[in-house]
């Protein structure tokens, strides 16, 4: 797994030397931002294949300096929160490889996180006070409609997340939705109103 680090992470991190991608699959890399919400230090964790995005605050000394460990926990607590097995995360992570800091993956993706910053400010509630992830202000993020990166049609976040885990084959295809023919109906309509 890659975790892409922004400049705001990097100098948290204290780090210079930082590795170029590995060129390892979108749906195992993260790029990770930090900056301030509504007065308070907020991670982002947004995903490069499919802009799922995780934001903590609150973050501990601790955290920071086993970074790669923490991020990985986090994105396993909430895929349990999706509904994912454990068989299913865990072979998620294995088909992750070792988890590594890199550079951010990508002007798409990082245009993402912009995006996502942009959109945080207008979330109409301040970070919860106890809680380290922001569960309702995750959720109000991957309500916004995008094309990220892995992706050439137009979707939610989290329904892309679901199908970046079909495509790895960790969760099986759903069948394909119905498809309506709205032209049958109009057309229809119009013969009948004329």
């Amino acid at each position: 797994m890659e975790i892409g680090a922004t400049k705001a992470v990097q100098d948290r991190l204290k780090t210079t030397k930082i590795e170029e991608s590995k060129g390892a699959s979108l749906a195992f890399c993260w790029d990770t931002h930090l900056t301030k919400i509504k007065g308070r230090n907020v991670l982002f964790i947004v995903n490069a294949s499919n802009r799922y995005t995780i934001a903590m605050t609150d973050i501990e000394q601790g955290n920071w300096k086993y970074y790669t460990m923490y991020i990985s926990r986090v994105i396993h607590v909430v895929m349990q929160e999706m509904g994912y097995s454990e068989d299913q995360i865990g072979q998620y992570f294995k088909m992750s490889g070792d988890t590594i800091v890199t550079k951010t993956h990508g002007r798409k993706s990082v245009g993402g996180i912009n995006r996502m910053v942009m959109d945080a400010q207008y979330f109409g509630k301040k970070p919860e006070k106890e809680a380290k992830y922001q569960w309702e202000l995750s959720e109000y993020l991957n309500r916004d409609i995008c094309q990220p990166e892995g992706f050439d049609a137009y979707g939610y976040p989290s329904e892309l997340f679901k199908l970046d885990m079909e495509r790895l084959g960790i969760i099986s295809k759903r069948k394909p939705a119905k498809i309506i023919d709205f032209t049958k109906y109009i057309d229809t309509n119009r013969s009948t109103n004329h």
